[in-house]
């Protein structure tokens, strides 16, 4: 569940002063004495370290979730499943349940800062500079 349905290695933070990792696929930090670079690399490995357990906290909410609302997300769950093989739904249907209520009622968090900053990073429509293409 971490990491197909979070995704929660699929983390990018690096930096250049961590060391290579050579053929056996280990990174030696002994060597590093630099306080700057020690400092650097406890910062990346804080940041990873971070995410991974905001996938872990992530799985758990859909968890009790699951287990608290399960009828709510079986009447609402709009996939196929073959099987049935329980009341309790997975936490990739309840994910699939959220996402569906959020995206039906994204609009009506209009005037929340989140619904802002998502809009502001969104892509624009390419309709109007189709036209100009031919």
């Amino acid at each position: 569940m971490l990491k197909h349905l979070m995704g929660a290695f699929f983390y990018r933070f690096w930096t250049h002063d961590w060391p290579r990792i050579g053929k056996a696929t280990q990174s030696d930090l002994s060597g590093v004495n630099d306080g700057r670079r020690q400092n650097l690399i406890a910062e990346v490995a804080d940041a990873i370290e971070a995410f991974v357990n905001f996938g872990c906290i992530a799985t758990g909410i859909l968890q009790i979730l699951a287990l608290n609302f399960h009828e709510t997300i079986g009447c609402r769950y709009l996939g196929w499943l073959r099987t049935v093989s329980s009341t309790v739904p997975s936490e990739e249907v309840v994910k699939s349940v959220i996402q569906q209520e959020y995206y039906h009622n994204f609009g009506s968090f209009s005037t929340d800062a989140i619904y802002r900053i998502i809009m502001s990073k969104s892509r624009k429509s390419c309709e109007d500079i189709l036209p100009l293409a031919a």
